[in-house]
């Protein structure tokens, strides 16, 4: 479980991708109850009572499995999780991308290796990588290794085309396979001939190849469908091919009209109505399984409706509460070492990591600007800005 010192003995904590305020003792008891330690051996280590301690971890784990998000913001001096662009290049060209025509920029591996050295420096608990298509980059192998050997969660999103060589290159490189400490988020499409149509020949069948060599190797997998005109009809069938495969979560997002994907791909109701029969009648026929998460409301929705297929074999329609945390606990490193609090609102750039520490770039003026910024707009709420902006258009 990791932990970064935030002072006057408070810790944040990331366990299961989730975050937690604690202080020493409390970090000591959930790890060793993570760490599926006895009670007595917890009891010895922390010098204990074990009758006491039995209600202490009976009242602590109540609380985290009903964890809820803060209502209040803590005062960070680093970000929480950082997503990485390490490249502008793409070995694809996506019918839906939402990024458009790249410029195929790239850093050499010098810069790449200082950013990264800037991100272990922070306290980063966890980066997640993108592109273009990440997996292009020769150094990654060798970036991904380094953030893990200095105990940062690391996600990858990927297209999968390149993933089963590198993975060969980073289990080299660490001389095992980190299946605990690195997920991969795969792009999947639809059955082969949509995924193909959308994404390019022969690329359905090298990704669901690669995907289930991953899943095999105990790697935990989450995929994305971004649902449109072009696979509405496919994506339904496509969960129950992922979850025979053994993905971990299967998630179905909407499309955003922007780059290369424009408005007439998106689902008119009738059309929407089709999919959702379709996709009820998947879940219904299977008894377990993976997470599906799909939002039946417009992503600019403070909540969504999830679908959750739960490990008791029943179908569940849950709300989904999301609050945006963009320069709050995370925000965004373009491919040329800019970092933004939102990818996807670059006019408060708080500047640049090759020419100054996380600390320095963390602490600009022009992050309490933005966060001024989605206060004023949004009346205080932290729905996406970038979205409701775009809805605006």
């Amino acid at each position: 479980m990791r932990k970064r010192s935030i002072g006057n003995d408070q810790y944040i904590i990331q366990h299961d991708n989730k975050y937690y305020v604690v202080n020493e003792y409390t970090f000591d008891l959930l790890n060793a109850y993570f760490e599926n330690t006895t009670i007595g051996e917890m009891a010895r280590v922390l010098n204990r009572n074990s009758f006491s301690l039995r209600r202490e971890l009976h009242m602590l784990r109540k609380e985290i499995q009903n964890i809820e998000y803060y209502d209040d913001n803590i005062s960070l001096d680093f970000p929480l999780k950082v997503q990485w662009k390490v490249t502008n290049r793409c070995n694809l060209h996506c019918k839906h991308c939402y990024l458009g025509d790249l410029d195929f920029t790239e850093l050499p591996r010098n810069d790449l290796m200082k950013i990264a050295d800037r991100i272990i420096d922070s306290n980063v608990l966890e980066v997640t990588i993108t592109g273009g298509e990440a997996l292009v980059v020769a150094s990654l192998p060798e970036i991904v290794a380094k953030l893990l050997k200095n105990d940062i969660k690391v996600n990858i999103f990927t297209n999968a085309i390149l993933l089963d060589s590198f993975s060969k290159k980073l289990e080299k490189e660490l001389g095992m396979i980190p299946s605990k400490q690195l997920d991969f988020f795969i792009s999947v499409d639809g059955d082969e001939k949509a995924h193909d149509f959308i994404r390019g020949k022969g690329n359905y069948r090298k990704t669901i190849r690669n995907i289930q060599k991953m899943i095999d190797k105990g790697y935990r997998i989450t995929t994305n469908s971004v649902l449109s005109r072009m696979n509405y009809l496919q994506i339904p069938e496509l969960y129950r091919t992922l979850y025979q495969m053994g993905v971990y979560k299967i998630q179905i997002s909407n499309l955003i009209d922007s780059g290369n994907a424009t408005s007439d791909m998106k689902l008119d109701t009738e059309e929407h109505k089709v999919f959702m029969e379709k996709l009820r009648e998947v879940l219904s026929s299977l008894d377990s399984g993976a997470k599906l998460l799909y939002a039946e409301m417009p992503d600019e929705g403070e909540s969504s409706e999830v679908f959750l297929l739960g490990k008791d074999g029943q179908k569940h329609l849950q709300k989904e509460q999301w609050k945006c945390s963009a320069g709050i606990g995370k925000c965004t490193i373009d491919y040329n070492g800019n970092v933004f609090c939102c990818p996807f609102i670059t006019e408060y750039c708080l500047g640049n990591l090759l020419q100054e520490d996380f600390a320095t770039v963390w602490s600009s003026k022009k992050r309490f600007q933005f966060l001024k910024l989605i206060a004023k707009e949004n009346n205080n709420s932290r729905v996406c800005l970038a979205v409701k902006r775009r809805m605006e258009r």
